[in-house]
């Protein structure tokens, strides 16, 4: 740590640090600290020594919980801080050092990540078995090494062998190869040292079982050659797996559970792609061949069979069992061609890329090859709605037949009135997926800081809850409940570090203050008195002002003011922090720094700020106050007169530790009940009205007719307006089992549908970015697992409630309507 560096600024700095390949860091348990950021911050009580306990399923090979997220359960640190924090804190056992390596991910854009999860290896000489947590990087040869140095076999002509399945071991030949292609989901990678036996000669044990594995290669030669199965991770950019047969993918144990390698950025594809693979009606169809003899490459909205051939090889790769991971390399390529706006590698948003594969597989599918024009209207009045929906229907299954229509397409009706005339609109539209709109919070917990015009003060720093709309007024009125300064008294203003960046009306509405990009600080001051803000900077050895410490304001009376009265009430309003002698205020030229008028933006002006009779001149030639000045030290001076910790100390009132977000859960059927609540158009999106010939505010409704087998519900999480945009946190409550959408449905005839979760997509983080994972409850072992890129692990179905769903996919229970069996491997009727 550097001299004169605060710990919290030498630990949050460190954490900052640019990764690099290979680099090791270290893992911390959340809860430890935030007790440590309490005593740093806040003066608390001591943290105590370091314990990850609570992030930890097998502390004696640093094995971290599934599902473990960073900045929520656990923070990485490098090295040095590792080391720091371990001399000054200690360890709570021996087993505490959870230490992870940096690797490299992408296919295309090489990206850095801290691998979290790593490889859980367990090496096998003998009767003697050790486990340990390996990266994913780390290679045979790696492996090697540490196998000889944990047995002793060092100087042993030895070779390892990977434990695929009981009695099916494959030889490990490339010490090049990578741990990460050969894991398999979930599992211990089984690692067995074998030497030679005392005539010299290898045991048959293991070589005997090999070829049992060379045979069955053999029988899937049709479908990927006779490779080998360490060969990496079915990375070729177009492999022939038409031919793959029933029997191949009965055989498989694993088939599912395969992770998608990161191309860059494509954990939104990749999420997505986890929960429609685990579709399984839908999956059946592309890995049974059975979409082969409905492509249609002769529709013009199509994409010539391309999208549904490359999901149809990938989803072929994923379900064959013979790998861990796969890379969608291929089907990424196809996905850029047919949607240009997912090529490339930024990152996007997981529900559009699954809505348009949707649309894209339908057409790429779509049993019609010549659509017939049909023309949508109103149904005529008096026409009861069963008609009215079975006509509308028949006229989309025209148009629109595909595996997508059997499964994904429901029908909803749309009713539209008239608020002068009553003319009522009825119109029955099919459905792919529903997206509803959350509850948004009515509240909002700020923080914000208080400086105060008792200069012996400290800036006083405070949570307060505000309406999530309204004005600034309600922020002030909120700040002034806690703190017991009047609100006519604030002015309410946005700080970049040591610069005003606004100040903020109290009429102006609060979602315009920029949360995140700067602080908030009221200053206190006399009310109708004019307002110069105070600035402290130094030139070093540029020529531009360097800003340091915290601004303040001052207030000049009415009557004149001499420069030298200015500059003592100036020092007396900065005395807990700045200590000069009366000798150094009497005159400009014996002052340690320079009075100068700045702009806004902190750059220096020309305006002297004295007239001829040496008062202050609070206006320029202009006749537009003086708001800004800087006071701009001498270097040695600076060092020697201003403490810059005191001036930037801050005082926590009891409101910080206190104030909590209150709990804010929503259940599933409210966001579906806000989805078919009658409302009234906005003046940008009104109706028609025939009978008027004028557009119109109309009164608008929504009601389902028709569920689809495979139920999409969109959770809308990013909120957007002309002026502000925002992500909702809230948690919404679903069920795992027996959805029923009974109440919402205008048709009586599928009342006893109901629906199974069959799998999530979460997004983490903020606005323009964040990360995708998915939950998924596989055929493959009856199970549910978290699909995170490339790592696969079980997990309970209860983790699939959290803040972070997004989108969430149903399917019929048997005994509804949705065919195949329970595996989803039984030939079905799509029909």
């Amino acid at each position: 740590m550097k001299s004169g560096q605060s710990e919290e600024t030498f630990v949050n700095d460190s954490r900052n640090t640019n990764l690099s390949l290979g680099d090791v860091w270290y893992v911390i348990s959340q809860k430890w600290f935030d007790r440590w950021n309490r005593h740093v911050k806040y003066d608390g009580d001591h943290p105590g020594p370091i314990d990850n306990h609570d992030i930890l399923l097998n502390a004696e090979i640093s094995e971290v919980r599934d599902e473990m997220l960073e900045n929520i359960d656990f923070v990485f640190v490098p090295l040095e801080c590792w080391s720091y924090l371990v001399k000054k804190y200690g360890t709570s056992s021996e087993n505490t050092a959870i230490k992870r390596q940096v690797i490299e991910f992408g296919e295309f854009s090489k990206q850095l990540k801290i691998d979290l999860s790593g490889v859980k290896v367990e090496m096998v000489f003998g009767e003697i078995k050790i486990k340990r947590i390996l990266s994913k990087s780390d290679t045979v040869e790696h492996l090697k090494g540490l196998m000889d140095e944990v047995f002793h076999v060092k100087d042993t002509e030895r070779r390892l062998w990977l434990k695929k399945l009981p009695n099916n071991y494959v030889l490990l030949k490339n010490d090049l190869d990578k741990l990460e292609n050969f894991t398999l989901s979930g599992d211990n990678l089984v690692i067995i040292l074998e030497t030679k036996q005392s005539d010299g000669t290898w045991s048959e044990k293991y070589s005997s079982a090999a070829k049992v594995q060379t045979n069955f290669e053999r029988n899937s030669s049709s479908a990927f050659g006779s490779h080998n199965l360490n060969h990496r991770s079915m990375e070729t950019d177009t492999i022939s797996t038409r031919s793959m047969t029933q029997a191949n993918l009965t055989r498989s144990i694993s088939g599912g559970l395969v992770g998608l390698n990161n191309l860059g950025n494509t954990c939104f594809m990749a999420s997505a792609l986890q929960c429609l693979s685990n579709i399984p009606a839908l999956t059946q169809f592309f890995i049974s061949d059975a979409y082969e003899s409905e492509i249609n490459e002769k529709n013009p909205i199509g994409n010539r069979g391309d999208l549904a051939r490359a999901y149809g090889d990938l989803m072929k790769q994923m379900w064959c069992g013979n790998s861990s991971t796969v890379a969608p390399r291929h089907f990424k390529s196809v996905l850029g061609r047919c949607a240009p706006q997912f090529s490339g590698y930024l990152q996007q948003d997981s529900q559009e890329l699954m809505a348009f594969l949707l649309d894209g597989l339908h057409e790429d599918l779509n049993r019609i090859t010549n659509k017939p024009y049909i023309n949508q209207e109103d149904a005529p009045e008096n026409t009861a709605d069963s008609v009215a929906a079975q006509r509308a229907w028949d006229n989309h299954k025209k148009r629109n037949d595909s595996i997508i229509t059997d499964l994904f397409h429901g029908q909803y009706r749309s009713r539209l009135e008239c608020p002068d005339c009553m003319k009522v609109s009825k119109i029955f539209d099919p459905l792919m997926y529903m997206s509803v709109s959350l509850p948004r919070k009515e509240e909002k917990i700020r923080e914000i800081d208080i400086i105060w015009l008792d200069p012996e003060r400290r800036r006083t720093r405070y949570k307060i809850i505000t309406p999530r709309e309204g004005q600034v007024i309600d922020l002030l009125y909120a700040a002034e409940k806690v703190s017991g300064l009047s609100a006519d008294r604030m002015m309410l203003c946005e700080l970049s570090q040591a610069i005003i960046e606004s100040t903020i009306s109290p009429t102006q509405k609060l979602r315009d203050i920029r949360d995140g990009r700067y602080s908030l600080c009221i200053f206190e001051r006399e009310p109708q008195l004019p307002v110069i803000k105070v600035y402290n900077a130094y030139k070093g050895y540029t020529s531009y002002l360097k800003y340091f410490g915290n601004p303040l304001i001052m207030q000049i009376p009415k009557r004149e003011m001499s420069f030298n009265e200015f500059v003592i009430s100036l020092t007396t309003k900065m005395s807990r922090y700045v200590h000069l002698t009366e000798e150094a205020v009497q005159s400009e030229d014996s002052l340690p720094f320079k009075i100068k008028a700045v702009n806004q933006f902190g750059v220096e002006q020309s305006h002297d700020l004295c007239d001829e009779d040496d008062n202050l001149s609070v206006h320029m030639s202009s006749g537009k106050p003086v708001a800004y000045i800087a006071l701009v030290w001498d270097m040695d001076a600076k060092d020697e007169y201003f403490k810059l910790d005191e001036c930037n100390a801050v005082d926590y009132h009891d409101s910080y530790r206190t104030t909590k977000a209150r709990k804010n859960e929503v259940l599933l059927e409210d966001c579906i009940e806000m989805y078919c609540k009658q409302e009234t158009l906005n003046e940008d999106n009104m109706w028609y009205c025939p009978n008027c010939k004028d557009f119109k505010q109309a009164s608008k409704k929504l009601d389902l007719w028709k569920l689809p087998k495979v139920l999409v519900i969109h959770l809308k999480r990013f909120c957007y307006s002309r002026h502000w945009r925002d992500k909702i946190e809230t948690m919404v409550k679903f069920p795992l089992h027996d959805l029923s959408l009974k109440k919402f449905m205008l048709s009586t005839d599928q009342n006893d549908i109901k629906y199974d979760l069959r799998g999530v997509v979460n997004h983490y983080g903020g606005l323009g970015g964040g990360h995708y994972t998915a939950y998924c409850h596989s055929v493959a072992d009856d199970k549910w697992h978290v699909y995170d890129d490339s790592h696969v692990a079980s997990c309970t179905a209860e983790k699939c409630n959290s803040p972070s769903a997004y989108v969430l996919f149903y399917t019929q229970q048997e005994g509804s309507r949705l065919n195949g069996s329970s595996n989803g491997f039984e030939p079905m009727d799509v029909n």
